[in-house]
């Protein structure tokens, strides 16, 4: 099992900042991308994977609205950390979710083509592991805040197409679908797009912070809370399923 924690991101115009440390009992490997904007030398220690939406004062993330130009994660913007070039995109309208949510990932993805990452989630056991994904928010987000976690297991089967690609939404297009909770690969025979993560196979995750105009009665101090805390869990299917 692996545990990320986010340190407070927030929407406003000040530094958003993501930690994501790792849990040491082997099953679970941690791993920055190759965006600028990700390092495994963030936190107290200089050893926690980090996101630093406003690394040396200048927004690097990939943005659209008020966003280019200006610092931390701001109002009637749009903000990707990774591409979705590894993904197949014709699946992206039923992420996540199936129903999806909406808006889903292709109302809101801004790089379709770039093959880069956020952070990269391995499987270090000598066995295949059932693994899931969520996001525990601080604090309830507000109508209009919503952040999407995206993975995509390449290694996996691809019959039907669209296997091995999962996402989880939190704000206000959550409670749309249940699937829409957790990125999960299981080897549930239910559910015909996901499959285990084999020994020493990754899967590679895309993060997004999509905000509309936020009602001032929703801020703190000129600030909105985003924080809260990725979990990475690794089992059998059982396991997951039970604490779900």
């Amino acid at each position: 099992m692996g545990t990320g924690a986010f340190t407070a991101a927030e929407v406003s115009g000040r530094d958003a900042n993501i930690n994501v440390v790792a849990d040491t009992n082997g099953l679970i490997g941690l791993e920055a991308g190759d965006s600028p904007l990700v390092t495994n030398t963030g936190g107290a220690g200089g050893n926690e994977l980090a996101i630093d939406f406003d690394p040396d004062g200048g927004m690097q993330a990939q943005t659209t609205g008020s966003g280019s130009g200006g610092h931390g994660v701001n109002p009637n913007s749009t903000y990707q950390v990774g591409g979705f070039g590894r993904f197949d995109l014709t699946n992206q309208q039923y992420l996540p979710g199936d129903p999806t949510a909406m808006p889903n990932v292709s109302d809101v993805a801004i790089d379709n083509t770039s093959e880069s990452y956020a952070f990269m989630v391995t499987n270090q056991a000598t066995e295949a592991k059932s693994v899931e994904i969520t996001y525990e928010p601080n604090e309830t987000f507000p109508d209009g805040v919503r952040l999407y976690l995206v993975g995509i297991y390449e290694e996996a089967d691809k019959s039907p197409p669209g296997t091995g690609e999962s996402g989880l939404v939190v704000g206000d297009a959550t409670d749309q679908s249940a699937k829409s909770a957790s990125i999960l690969l299981t080897d549930d025979p239910d559910d015909p797009y996901t499959e285990q993560l084999d020994a020493g196979d990754d899967v590679k995750v895309t993060l997004l912070i999509d905000v509309d105009g936020i009602d001032e009665s929703d801020y703190t101090n000129g600030e909105v809370d985003i924080g809260g805390e990725i979990i990475v869990r690794a089992g059998s299917h059982d396991d997951l399923t039970d604490i779900q």
